[in-house]
């Protein structure tokens, strides 16, 4: 071969990695910003998925919804009146947990769960000493700490009056059931690396980090019968609308922003 045709051979050997190259560097861009996007897309699914669990949950439990709930502790007072409570920013729910155990035996103080519910017929599987449980039947309710769990027995403060749960004579034994009180707060706060996150906070713990790159959250709240509010009222909350906007890493110099909404009803004020 001569040197020009080694020169001209070169030439065309460079054009074509030069196109491949740039195919590259083409197809690279495009997976970075389709990754970005199925990020923030999928932050906005899961953020919006959870925050509409404990809304569509917030005062229910498994016992009818005309089970009345006596006391007046902070707690009660929350379930009954204020389920779904906040402002523009933030979201506080209370519940019981969606898991319930049926009962085969209780007194004023004592509870014994059916066998078959918990693994290994242990309690301490389900509950712990301290825990804060939901204790209802088909006409009353009452939130009670637990003070003892053992076995498939749970002990438990008294219930007012001395009332048995177990031998209402107008709520049979099958109506009984118990879950754990939950309560959660939802916010958008910043974390440690400089940007922000959504955040959740259950029973008054630690926040627990969700989704990160949330830069906001809106919620507003209807009334039964009423629009849509940055201000809920006590008690008559029956849907809520959220909405979230999340900002993802920058393509091509340019920021990534996506915001999604969802309108959730509260099952306890719609069923």
């Amino acid at each position: 071969m001569s040197l020009v045709e080694v020169m001209i051979a070169m030439v065309l050997g460079l054009i074509v990695v030069g196109a491949a190259f740039a195919v590259f560097l083409s197809n690279q861009q495009s997976y970075t910003a389709n990754e970005g996007l199925n990020r923030v897309q999928e932050g906005a699914r899961v953020g919006l998925e959870l925050i509409a669990r404990d809304i569509r949950a917030a005062g229910g439990s498994a016992c009818s919804n005309a089970s009345e709930l006596t006391g007046g502790s902070g707690a009660e007072q929350a379930f009954r009146d204020t389920p779904v409570a906040g402002d523009a920013v933030s979201l506080t729910v209370t519940s019981a947990e969606d898991s319930a155990y049926r009962i085969a035996s209780a007194s004023a103080t004592t509870l014994t769960l059916e066998a078959g519910q918990v693994d290994g017929d242990d309690a301490t599987n389900a509950f712990a000493v301290g825990d804060t449980l939901l204790l209802c039947n088909a006409r009353k309710s009452f939130i009670v700490d637990a003070t003892a769990v053992s076995g498939l027995d749970i002990t438990h403060d008294a219930l007012p009056g001395g009332y048995d749960i177990g031998s209402d004579e107008f709520a049979g034994l099958a109506t009984v059931a118990v879950a754990r009180f939950r309560n959660a707060r939802w916010f958008v706060a910043g974390n440690t690396r400089g940007t922000s996150s959504l955040w959740v906070s259950r029973e008054g713990g630690s926040n627990e980090e969700v989704v990160e790159g949330v830069n906001a959250i809106a919620f507003q709240y209807r009334s039964v019968g009423g629009a849509y509010t940055a201000a809920p009222t006590a008690g008559n909350i029956d849907a809520v609308h959220v909405q979230i906007t999340l900002a993802g890493a920058p393509v091509d110099g340019q920021a990534v922003s996506r915001t999604a909404s969802s309108v959730v009803n509260v099952r306890a004020r719609t069923l």
